[in-house]
């Protein structure tokens, strides 16, 4: 969110470039739209917002590892099935015997 789009939305605050920062990792953990963000630091306000960043930036990083790990897992499941498949088809391939007529 641009620092105008954040201004025009708060209604009880206006906020700097640095404070936006502040918020940005909020916004990306919470994933909300730029308009229910906003009434929600209306609402909290935005001094007990900022105070927790840090922790709001160790959610963001979470949420990255566990999407890495979720992929990862994903991924070696996938890898599994097709090995399994690979099997299957050389097996089949292996025991074709072509009809000698």
């Amino acid at each position: 969110m641009m620092l105008e789009e954040a201004n025009a939305r708060l209604k009880s605050v206006k906020i700097n470039e640095e404070q936006l920062w502040g918020l940005n990792s909020l916004y990306i953990v919470l994933d909300l739209h730029k308009d229910d963000f906003c009434k929600i630091v209306d609402a909290v306000g935005l001094e007990v917002l900022l105070a927790k960043q840090a922790h709001y930036e160790r959610l963001e990083k979470a949420d990255g590892e566990l999407y890495l790990k979720e992929q990862y897992l994903r991924s070696k499941a996938r890898l599994a099935e097709l090995e399994d498949e690979r099997e299957v088809l050389e097996r089949i391939v292996k025991g074709y015997k072509p009809l000698v007529l």
